[in-house]
């Protein structure tokens, strides 16, 4: 009964976040924020023996999300939502492997998502919503793992 919640909690704040960002280009702080403390209680509660490495791998996507809002065009949602889904994706028994796996479901998802982006839009100079990539690179971390 507490995966079922657990999913179920989890895959509501996805859609709900995607939505946002598809229909607005951005990822509201009432969604991002919140779930900071929320994914580091589920991760102390489920796997508390993947904190350390979690927290450490949030800080260290949050700062990664913070150099690439300045030098890219990750917006601040986007740096918001990289620790949350960083525990998230790190909540499992392999929490290295499924990082790994993370970036690149990202990675494939986000190339994927800016290819038909363009081609329905065919506009180079128009904004691509991240969120919906990280989320589903999150979501692939932790079904696979």
């Amino acid at each position: 009964m507490a995966e079922f919640l657990y999913f179920t909690a989890v895959t509501l704040w996805s859609v709900a976040l995607a939505r946002v960002d598809f229909r607005e280009h951005r990822l509201p702080d009432r969604l991002t924020l919140p779930a900071i403390p929320i994914a580091v209680g589920l991760v102390a509660w489920s796997r508390p023996e993947a904190l350390t490495f979690a927290v450490g791998a949030a800080i260290a996507l949050g700062t990664t999300g913070l150099v690439a809002q300045r030098f890219a065009d990750l917006g601040w949602g986007d740096v918001k939502l990289l620790p949350s889904v960083g525990l998230l994706a790190a909540n499992s028994e392999n929490p290295s492997e499924n990082l790994v796996e993370w970036f690149v479901a990202t990675a494939i998802i986000g190339g994927i998502h800016a290819a038909i982006h363009l081609v329905i839009t065919r506009d180079r100079q128009s904004h691509i919503p991240f969120g919906p990539s990280i989320l589903g690179g999150m979501w692939w971390s932790m079904l696979s793992g």
